[in-house]
C-alpha cells in the first residue's frame, strides 16, 4: 500500500488482484460481510489510494479449494486483452499446485515476479525437509525472477539449488511518515488513552500477536521487570491471532497464565490493529522483537525510523541490513531471562535509550529510505516488461 503512489510517479499502471479472506481473519468491525457471496464470483472494482483492485469471493475455510478458485479467476483475468499485465508480482505464500498456473502464465509471455520475505522454518526430519526442498524447487523455478528483502533470503534461495534470478532490494520505509516525536501532544494523548503517564516507561511490540512473533517471551520478560518498575507498561499493537485461531489455543491459554502471574496484568494493553502505528511509535520509549525468524523486519526498520531505540533476539534472517548490534539496536538471547536483563538496561539508562535512538534512526536514513527502494522496483518492472529482442 505504502509503495502504491510512489510507483504510479514512476510510470507504472497497477492494478491489485486479491480474493476475500478467511471467516477467521475478518475483524469484528469490518463492514463487509462476504459470506453470502457466491463462490469464484468477481466482486464490483474498489480503488485503494487509486489503485484498482479487483477481488474474487473465495472458499471461507482453509483448504486446497481457495488457492484452485482463485488460480482459475487470475487466469481469466490475464486472458482478458484489457487486463493482461506486462509483469505479475505475487504477494503471499505460493503453494505447489500453483505451478501449471505459472507455466501457462510465463507461457504466455507474462513475467512472473515473487518476493520472499520471511526466513524458513527450521529443519525437522531429514525426509520432510527433502520433500519440502523439491517442492520449492519445483515452485521457485517456475517464476522469472525473485525478490529477496536481505542478503540471507538470497542465500537461503540459492541454497535451495533454485537457478531463477534472485534481486535483493530491501524495504523501504518512508521517512516522512516514521519520524521522531514532534509534538507531545500527540504522544500524550495516544499513552493517556491506556492509562500511561507522561513518566511511565511504554514498551512496545508491533505484530500479530503469534508463537512465531514470540509475544509470550516477551510478557514473560516483561512480567520480570514488573514488580521493581511499577511504572512500565508494555503495548502490543497488531492482531490477536491468539484469539482468531483455534489452534492457538494453548498459546492464548499461556498469555492468560503469564498476565496473571505477573500481578500486573493492568500494565499490559492489547491495542489490536490499527492504522495509526506510526504514532504509536513515537508514542514508545522502547521498542522490542523477539522473533523467531523474520526477513527484513519493518517494525524494527519503522521503530529505528521513529527514533526509538531497539532490541531484538537472534531470528532466523536476522543480517547486517539493519546495523550492528550495540551500535543501532541490542541484542537479546531468545529467552525471558536475557530479554528482562537487556530490556533493564534501557529501562534505566536514558543517555543509551538516546543513543541508540539517534544511530537508528540515522542508519534508516542512509540505507532503507521508501525513495531508494522503489527506484529498484520500478527499474525491475520496467525491465522485466520489455519484449525479448
Amino acid at each position: 500500500m505504502g509503495y502504491f503512489p510512489g510507483l504510479r510517479e514512476r510510470a507504472l499502471d497497477i492494478t491489485v488482484f486479491t480474493g476475500t479472506p478467511l471467516d477467521e481473519d475478518v475483524s469484528p468491525d469490518s463492514a463487509v460481510d462476504w459470506s453470502g457471496m457466491p463462490v469464484g464470483g468477481m466482486l464490483p472494482e474498489e480503488k485503494i489510494a487509486g489503485v484498482p483492485v479487483r477481488r474474487v469471493t473465495l472458499p471461507h475455510k482453509r483448504g486446497w479449494r481457495r488457492t484452485s478458485v482463485y488460480n482459475r479467476a487470475l487466469m481469466q483475468y490475464c486472458l482478458d486483452p484489457e487486463h493482461r499485465p506486462d509483469v505479475l508480482q505475487l504477494v503471499g505464500t505460493l503453494r505447489p499446485q500453483s505451478i501449471p498456473m505459472l507455466r501457462k502464465l510465463r507461457s504466455l509471455g507474462i513475467k512472473v515476479l515473487y518476493a520472499v520475505t520471511v526466513a524458513p522454518k527450521k529443519r525437522t526430519t531429514r525426509q520432510w525437509w527433502s520433500f519440502r526442498q523439491y517442492r520449492e524447487l519445483k515452485l521457485l523455478s517456475s517464476v522469472d525472477c525473485i525478490v529477496a528483502n536481505n542478503e540471507p533470503l538470497r542465500e537461503f534461495v540459492r541454497s535451495r539449488g533454485i537457478r531463477t534470478s534472485v534481486e535483493v532490494i530491501p524495504n523501504g520505509v518512508d521517512l516522512q511518515r516514521f519520524h521522531p516525536a514532534e509534538k507531545t501532544d500527540e504522544v500524550e494523548l495516544l499513552r493517556t488513552s491506556l492509562g500511561i503517564c507522561k513518566d511511565d516507561m511504554m514498551l512496545l511490540a508491533v505484530g500479530a500477536v503469534m508463537p512465531r512473533k514470540g509475544t509470550d517471551i516477551l510478557i514473560e520478560a516483561w512480567a520480570k521487570l514488573a514488580s521493581r518498575y511499577p511504572r512500565v507498561h508494555l503495548v502490543l499493537v497488531g492482531p490477536r491471532k491468539d484469539l482468531e485461531h483455534p489452534r492457538l489455543s494453548k498459546f492464548r491459554q499461556r498469555l492468560e497464565k503469564l498476565l496473571v502471574a505477573s500481578g500486573a496484568a493492568d500494565r499490559v494493553h492489547f491495542t489490536g490493529l490499527r492504522d495509526d502505528v506510526a504514532a504509536w511509535y513515537r508514542a514508545a520509549d522502547i521498542f522490542v522483537l523477539p522473533s523467531e525468524r523474520e526477513g527484513m523486519p519493518n517494525s524494527v526498520l519503522e521503530a529505528m525510523a521513529s527514533g526509538v531505540p531497539v532490541v531484538v533476539t537472534p531470528y532466523i534472517g536476522l543480517s547486517t541490513d539493519i546495523g550492528s548490534s550495540q551500535s543501532q539496536y541490542l541484542l537479546a538471547e531468545r529467552d525471558a531471562d536475557s530479554l528482562a536483563e537487556t530490556l533493564e538496561r534501557l529501562v534505566v539508562d536514558e543517555a543509551l535509550r538516546v543513543k541508540l535512538g539517534h544511530s537508528g534512526r540515522e542508519w534508516v536514513e542512509q540505507t532503507m529510505s521508501l525513495e531508494s527502494s522503489l527506484d529498484r522496483y520500478a527499474a525491475l518492472y520496467h525491465e522485466l516488461s520489455e519484449p525479448m529482442p
